[in-house]
């Protein structure tokens, strides 16, 4: 071969070599770039879903809308329902993000499902602002607004468990074609030496970048979960006081959403009067940037969104990103702080003042203050008091389980509201509403208790006559209808729960009349008194009379295992009430016309067996008066 021949397979052999140089250097570029893109596709992905289930878990759970939902049941104060409301809608931007991200049916399944459950939450807590309104106690609230949220756990760990899965088959996607990009580089490698050269300093290079990648995802994380979890507002800002990062806390304090907040000046969280002095201190601190940890600042005010001042509490650090020198600003709303200093200073005049009995006590029980309501309320002096316990003011009235209730309550709540029953010191025993609390160190241990009393012996004293007022006749002092009725309700479920037979006679005096006409209504007055006490010769003591109207009765008889007995009992009332009415005139004589009807047998509702035993108790009359009918005897002819 000649050298031209040579020059040419050279030129030709240069020419293929640097054809498939160039055809393998772009496929190996296009792989690379499907391996980087198919990676960014899911960090992207992955972190917007991530992140949108960090603020279902922070506004939700019970970190978040749970936690005020339950202090406001338990406190009933108007400062959790805009954290509340806050929450929710925090809920469901975030819920909504997740749902446009989602590429599954089941994940919009679980996100419907979670939103379900927000929903009935949310019903739950306008509820609750309704019953607050009315009045109603927490325990109250509480058994009306139980709310299953085992859907929503459940879809949140469903949503977190398809993240983990995605982000696993995402890794094994990346993996396989990265592993195929692998393939085909070394298939180069045995080509010529340089493609292989090449192809090992490509995976090389693809390796430290994927390892790199990871571990900066990794790190990006980390610091993003922990800025996320920390309990203060915290708020990343620029040098030229553009807020560049913050963390939930405070979207949720400043009342903005991350997109209103990314970018903004920090100078519009403070009020207009403040902002000149503040662009001052920033350049200062950029100057010469500085630790200023809390504690050790000044108290500062902050506006939200809405317009609300509020003091908080500050803490300064600062950091470098790609060189630009940050500050990191910590801040924790101190309101509730500065509402207690003033309470403080409100304390002892209230504790002093206050027309309520209040007495404090150590975590032992032992009496370490009192006010000069309680001393008149016992009737006892702060000497006698102090250093005893509340038991020396027991009545002896309530049970040993009066009192493990009392101490459960406590426990669990720090709260205990109710009636107890004291003795004063000359003997007397008196009510008292009493409102207990217990009061807890920064680490929840308990270091006092409150006790508030109120005597109620006067409203207890009214209870009972409007009780004897609404339940029972004036005349006769026998239960009334109403009083009737809800004792009938309950013979008829002891009667279904043990299988037993329940009677109802209605009874009516025969004669009556006549002694209202001829003796006038005192006598007649007279006559259904001692009509009353005749009943009551005839029942047992687990037995109801009740006087309905004018001259008609209504009794009930509970458990009879039997129908045996009931002839009998309605043969002792008719016999006991034949009365002779003594008069100048005629004498008179009443008798009684007695209906009876009999559960089951009869009927299941306390308006069938009473309008029944009324039918028998007219067919009674009809057959002459002075005896008793069963209904069963003349259902069959009834129309």
């Amino acid at each position: 071969m000649n050298l031209r021949t040579k020059t040419a397979a050279v030129t030709l052999f240069s020419i293929a070599l640097a054809v498939v140089l160039l055809w393998f250097g772009l496929e190996t570029k296009q792989r690379v770039k499907s391996v980087e893109s198919q990676w960014i596709d899911h960090n992207d992905y992955a972190a917007a879903t991530n992140y949108a289930l960090a603020r279902i878990n922070t506004n939700f759970g019970y970190g978040g809308f749970i936690h005020h939902f339950k202090n406001y049941i338990l406190h009933q104060s108007d400062k959790f329902p805009p954290l509340i409301e806050a929450d929710l809608d925090e809920t469901y931007r975030a819920i909504e993000e997740y749902r446009r991200l989602a590429q599954s049916e089941s994940e919009l399944e679980a996100l419907h499902k979670l939103s379900h459950v927000v929903d009935i939450y949310r019903f739950k807590y306008e509820f609750t602002r309704k019953l607050v309104a009315e009045g109603k106690s927490p325990r109250e609230i509480e058994t009306h607004v139980q709310v299953n949220d085992s859907p929503a756990l459940n879809a949140i760990a469903y949503l977190t468990q398809h993240a983990l899965k995605d982000s696993e088959e995402s890794k094994r996607r990346t993996d396989h074609t990265l592993s195929e990009a692998i393939g085909f580089i070394n298939l180069g490698g045995l080509l010529i030496p340089i493609i292989a050269l090449i192809a090992g300093l490509i995976i090389v290079f693809l390796k430290r970048i994927v390892s790199a990648n990871t571990m900066a995802d990794e790190a990006k994380k980390y610091a993003e979960s922990l800025v996320q979890a920390a309990p203060e507002a915290w708020l990343i800002v620029g040098e030229k006081g553009d807020i560049v990062g913050t963390n939930t806390q405070a979207l949720s304090l400043f009342g903005y959403t991350q997109e209103e907040m990314q970018g903004m000046g920090i100078e519009q969280l403070m009020p207009k009067q403040m902002r000149a002095m503040h662009v001052s201190m920033r350049d200062k601190f950029f100057a010469a940037p500085s630790v200023r940890p809390i504690g050790q600042a000044r108290d500062l005010i902050a506006v939200t969104k809405d317009g609300r001042t509020f003091p908080i509490e500050l803490s300064l650090s600062h950091t470098r990103r790609n060189g630009q020198l940050l500050a990191l600003a910590a801040m924790r709303d101190i309101t509730e702080r500065r509402i207690a200093e003033q309470r403080l200073r409100l304390t002892q005049q209230v504790f002093d003042n206050t027309a309520e009995a209040i007495l404090i006590t150590d975590s032992e029980q032992v009496i370490a203050d009192m006010n000069e309501a309680f001393c008149k309320l016992t009737g006892y002096s702060r000497e006698e008091v102090l250093g005893q316990t509340p038991a020396m003011l027991s009545a002896g009235k309530h049970s040993d389980a009066f009192f493990r209730a009392f101490w459960q309550a406590l426990d669990d709540t720090g709260h205990w509201q109710g009636e107890i029953w004291n003795r004063h010191k000359d003997g007397h025993v008196y009510p008292s509403l009493a409102n207990i609390s217990a009061v807890m160190d920064e680490k929840d241990f308990v270091t006092h208790f409150v006790a508030v009393y109120s005597d109620i012996s006067g409203i207890k004293a009214n209870e009972e006559r409007l009780e004897v007022l609404a339940h029972f006749d004036q005349l006769t002092e026998l239960p009334n209808r109403m009083l009737f009725h809800d004792r009938l309700r309950g013979s008829l479920t002891r009667a279904h729960r043990h299988g037993t037979y329940m009677v109802v006679m209605y009874v009516d005096l025969d004669g009556f009349k006549a002694v209202n006409d001829t003796l006038g209504h005192a006598e007649g007055d007279k006559l259904l008194v001692k009509t009353a006490a005749c009943l009551r010769t005839s029942v047992r003591e687990d037995d109801t009379i009740a006087r309905l109207g004018g001259d008609e009765f209504a009794l009930i008889f509970n458990g009879l295992d039997t129908r045996d007995p009931i002839a009998m009992l309605a043969q002792r009332v008719t016999d006991n009430l034949t009365i002779a009415v003594e008069n100048d005139a005629t004498p008179l004589q009443v008798t009684a016309s007695v209906g009876i009807a009999v559960y089951p047998s009869d009927g299941e509702t306390e308006e069938q067996l009473l309008k029944l035993a009324d039918r028998a108790m007219y067919e009674a009359k009809n057959r002459g008066k002075s005896q008793y009918c069963f209904y069963h005897e003349i259902k069959n002819n009834l129309g």
